[in-house]
């Protein structure tokens, strides 16, 4: 009888696997590192293991999976945990295995990305992690580990990274309920947004009522205020103080929060609770954003007055103007880094000067950058805000008029960019404000899509 070869695939990853056999029975295979019973494995179809019975340390060979072999070298065990880099939640099913052993060891994390691997021969071994949906970092493609007989070698813990997270700030979902969302900002001790919405009613009242949202990293809603017909305390009546086109909003670390008013030309003041606590006129025209500092100091940006104000913690002027001879009416979103360094947008600066940095007390920095006009990097359209990621110092520029969002290093570099002109996921109908959480999250209002998106961290290799 003529020995006629099969051809098979499996598809492990995005690995292409062939194998030849014959019709023929055969020869026993040995391997000389384990005596395992092996289990058949339950690939769902596509290559991948889908789990059974057995748990971790389930060992497959291709070409015989129920054969039965002696050993007699020496063997560890190796133990760790497979982790998704960003929220540092373990990952089940990812696969570790052995390279270049035969038959194939492996084993697959459990619900908690854990995972053992006993009878692994001793000496130095690499590990292969992989799992569907994730790539490796740079240190984590191959792990060599030195696996003594009689022991159990732990290893620190494996991170991946989700494949969309290696698109720099990959869309990851839109958090609806929104009417025209604006200025937002983060309270990173918590994770909780603070999101100002343009809400009007209609008719008489149609003059662009607003209420704040107080919102989780997930987009569920936590709370609204500012714009209550009734309450039980009479101060704390919204009507006679409703917001009015309000577009930007800050949160200190004790969960105050102040609002620029720019419709009415003040700034309120709310207890984390969402009581109205007071208010500051201060001559303001046209207010514009918010930002707190460490120490408690609040920076404003009032355009109607050309100026950025400096106040301390109880709403006293400090600073009546940080621009100076550079004085602006076109200024618009501030924010604040880790550093109290303080950032300016100035919308109608001449070349390269359309984002400022200051230090806390108004001195101004050498880092500048930006041109107004154009669709090219650096180049923007009505610039409204700006955010600072403060793991690694990057600035995302809301580019209003073009519909994105621009990203730079520390130094002013331009990174990448993000968005376009649509109402699909990670596409933008006017964007207007921006925040980033602790682990790099980005936030961004898309204000006439009525809704607040969220995306993936910068790409990694570039942080």
């Amino acid at each position: 009888m003529s020995k006629l070869k099969k051809f098979f695939y499996a598809g492990l990853s995005g690995t292409l696997v062939l194998a030849f056999f014959s019709c023929s029975k055969p020869p026993a295979a040995s391997n000389p590192y384990a005596q395992q019973s092996v289990q058949p494995i339950n690939t769902g179809g596509n290559g991948w293991d889908t789990g059974n019975s057995n748990g971790n340390g389930t060992y497959f060979d291709p070409s015989n999976p129920t054969q039965i072999y002696d050993n007699n070298a020496p063997t560890g065990a190796v133990t760790g945990k497979v982790v998704d880099s960003f929220t540092g939640m373990g990952i089940p099913t990812a696969r570790v295995e052995i390279m270049g052993i035969r038959p194939i060891i492996f084993a697959n994390t459990d619900a908690g990305g854990s995972f053992i691997i006993p009878n692994v021969p001793q000496g130095k071994q690499t590990l292969l992690v992989k799992k569907k949906e994730y790539t490796n970092l740079n240190n984590s493609s191959n792990i060599v580990v030195n696996i003594i007989a009689g022991n159990t070698t732990s290893l620190q813990p494996i991170n991946l990274i989700q494949e969309r997270a290696s698109i720099s700030n990959g869309f990851v979902k839109a958090f609806d309920g929104f009417i025209n969302p604006r200025g937002l900002t983060i309270q990173r001790s918590s994770n909780e947004m603070y999101v100002i919405d343009v809400i009007g009613i209609g008719g008489f009242w149609s003059f662009d009522r607003a209420e704040i949202k107080k919102i989780n990293s997930d987009g569920g809603i936590l709370d609204n205020f500012a714009s209550k017909w009734i309450s039980t305390d009479i101060k704390n009546i919204d009507i006679f103080r409703f917001l009015k086109k309000s577009t930007g909003i800050a949160v200190d670390s004790a969960g105050t929060i102040y609002v620029a008013d720019t419709g009415n030309d003040v700034m309120k003041k709310y207890a984390p609770t969402g009581k109205y606590i007071t208010q500051v006129k201060n001559q303001f025209n046209g207010i514009f954003d918010i930002s707190v500092l460490n120490s408690g100091n609040i920076v404003v940006s009032d355009p109607g007055n050309s100026r950025v104000v400096i106040m301390d913690s109880s709403m006293n002027v400090k600073l009546d103007n940080i621009l100076g001879k550079s004085a602006s009416d076109s200024v618009r979103g501030i924010t604040t880094d880790n550093s109290d360094n303080i950032y300016v947008i100035d919308g109608g600066a001449k070349a390269g000067e359309v984002i400022k940095k200051f230090d806390k007390n108004g001195n101004k920095l050498k880092l500048e950058f930006g041109t107004i006009g154009g669709l090219e990097p650096g180049y923007f359209n009505n610039p409204t805000d700006i955010a600072i990621d403060d793991r690694n110092g990057e600035m995302y520029v809301v580019d209003t008029g073009n519909n994105r969002v621009q990203r730079f290093s520390s130094e002013g570099t331009f990174l990448s960019e993000f968005g376009a002109f649509g109402s699909d996921n990670g596409n933008f109908n006017s964007p207007w404000g921006i925040t980033v959480d602790k682990d790099g999250y980005v936030y961004v209002a898309d204000t006439k899509n009525g809704r607040v998106e969220k995306f993936m961290p910068g790409r990694f290799g570039q942080n």
